[in-house]
């Protein structure tokens, strides 16, 4: 959405300096607040429609968007009221463009669209305007500018009224920047970093900004939760890799290195060892000295779990394989101490049937009924969680992993460890009726899901491993089963209660949250306001440091 509107913004001021043109040159306009904050504004709005969200691009963009604020302000409340020249001053012309609709859109947009930087940059618009202002002084004092504007003219008002007036002004913009670029202070020392599921993306794919995925229509969790103190970030890993690859490109970008994912398992599976490179673009500047709460949704649960075993024991493979001066420090070991908690959101912890149920040949897909308008939608799944062999072995994928008998053997292999906390978010979108019967609820499942899940509410069968499926995996999320999203099947679990003390190294199952798999993220077409059930999660995660 931000690049939409920077996009839009750009335009205008296109438009705008095309009109300014008409009457004076660019350069002739350089003496005026007006066309430099404008100017600022269509460089800073171009960066950021180009480069997306960088840091620097967002210390520019909050420098402009203060700057026009106060084009505005002063505007309408000073030069408006002094010349009594309203029409030609807001409503037409350049005037109309840069007095009024830019600034609007522009602050509208900072607010409500971008990420905002640390209250410290509150000073930077009031140091560029004193240093504005002290040369239209010192210009006027000359005699080489008469004005732009009756403040500056320290001839005609006298030193006394000049200073008075810059002191107004400087304050204005002052009061004017905090109130732009207000954002509650960090409510604890805890940094939430979220991880994506199956086909999903984060804060360094493009399609975040218009689409978030922690959100979707309904609006950027990580913004909302930024906004509220909480410092969260969004991880990109990728979408239908293994875990293995998808924990190995997690560090990396927390780290800001570049992702390499084994001597050893590189060569096993058959792809390059080291791939996209994060440095000086690292996720959060201070990961190894912040305290890390790991939330994650669907596949993004044994990409973290997996990340913190790595993270904390190595991998004796890569440690074999590799000469101490070539090996990561993430397959070394010994580090993660400061990792709190780990969270999973309808994740396929044990696997998921959706999944191995074509595989049973004693389970009869055909003899299940389904109806026309959940059987167009169901490629919509297939498509996005498609996997383009490109060579890889095929258990290196996502689709490997979730297979039940390969989820467990995971699983053996993944630590619960005894100084992280652990919680488990089940979520359900089925009806069970008095009969025992499950069936997926259409009211809160998305179309694309039914075909799936219908198929998972009837299934009982073996996994090609042996395992035996009985009707206590039937009720899902469309997606994933309820029973597999609980705590991993080896590790210490009790149901959460909210009066209970909560004590690291035991997982705790919540309370099963009505929805389906994609309610985490808002919903795509069955929209739902998940922005307090985060709230409520990073507070109880808060409340453990």
């Amino acid at each position: 959405m931000a690049r939409i509107i920077n996009l839009t913004i750009v335009v205008l001021e296109m438009i705008a300096f095309a009109k300014v043109h008409k009457n004076r040159s660019i350069k002739q306009g350089l003496i005026y607040y007006t066309q430099l904050s404008n100017i600022i504004t269509l460089f800073s709005s171009l960066a950021l429609v180009i480069l997306g969200t960088r840091y620097y691009v967002e210390v520019f963009r909050f420098l402009s968007v203060c700057m026009l604020a106060m084009t505005f302000f002063v505007t309408a409340f000073i030069l408006v009221p002094m010349s009594g020249r309203l029409k030609e001053l807001m409503f037409t012309g350049s005037g109309l463009y840069h007095h009024l609709i830019i600034p609007v859109l522009s602050v509208i947009s900072y607010r409500f669209a971008e990420d905002k930087v640390p209250v410290a940059w509150a000073l930077l618009p009031v140091i560029v305007t004193l240093i504005y202002g002290l040369i239209m002084v010192y210009l006027n004092a000359v005699s080489k500018v008469d004005g732009p504007y009756p403040f500056f003219q320290i001839k005609r008002i006298g030193g006394r009224a000049t200073l008075l007036w810059m002191i107004a002004l400087l304050l204005a913009v002052g009061l004017l920047s905090g109130a732009v670029g207000y954002r509650r202070p960090a409510r604890t020392d805890v940094k939430y970093v979220f991880v994506h599921g199956l086909a999903g993306w984060g804060s360094y794919d493009p399609i975040n900004e218009f689409y978030p995925y922690w959100g979707l229509s309904g609006g950027s969790i990580i913004r909302y939760l930024n906004d509220h103190g909480y410092v969260s970030y969004a991880a990109s890993v990728d979408p239908t890799g293994s875990a293995w690859d998808r924990a190995c490109e997690l560090y990396a970008q927390l780290n800001g290195t570049r992702v390499d994912y084994g001597k050893a398992h590189s060569a096993e599976a058959g792809h390059e060892r080291f791939g996209e490179d994060f440095t000086g673009r690292a996720l959060l500047d201070d990961f190894n000295s912040s305290e890390i709460a790991l939330i994650s949704h669907s596949f993004g649960g044994v990409t973290v779990r997996l990340f913190t075993e790595i993270l904390k024991n190595g991998s004796e493979e890569e440690r074999a394989a590799t000469d101490e001066s070539d090996l990561s420090p993430f397959f070394k070991g010994g580090n993660g101490d400061n990792i709190l908690a780990v969270v999973t959101l309808a994740a396929p912890t044990n696997g998921t049937t959706a999944y191995d149920l074509h595989e049973d040949d004693s389970f009869d897909l055909s003899s299940i009924d389904i109806p026309e308008e959940y059987e167009k939608h169901s490629d919509a799944v297939s498509k996005r969680t498609r996997v383009d062999k490109d060579g890889r072995a095929s258990w290196d994928y996502a689709a490997y992993d979730m297979h039940i008998d390969n989820a467990l053997a995971m699983n053996e292999r993944i630590s619960t460890f005894e100084d992280v906390y652990y919680f488990a978010y089940p979520f359900s979108s089925v009806i069970i009726s008095d009969n025992g019967e499950v069936y997926p609820d259409p009211e809160i499942t998305e179309n694309i899901f039914m075909k799936g899940a219908i198929y998972m509410s009837k299934y009982t069968g073996t996994t090609r491993g042996g395992i035996m499926i009985d009707g206590s995996w039937q009720p899902n999320d469309g997606l994933v089963n309820v029973i597999s999203a609980g705590a991993p099947f080896n590790a210490p679990s009790t149901d959460y209660r909210a009066d209970m003390p909560l004590d690291p190294g035991i997982w705790y199952v919540m309370p099963q949250t009505r929805g389906d798999h994609m309610a985490v993220q808002g919903g795509l077409t069955k929209r739902v306001n998940m922005k307090p059930f985060y709230l409520n999660l990073v507070n109880l995660l808060a409340g453990l440091y």
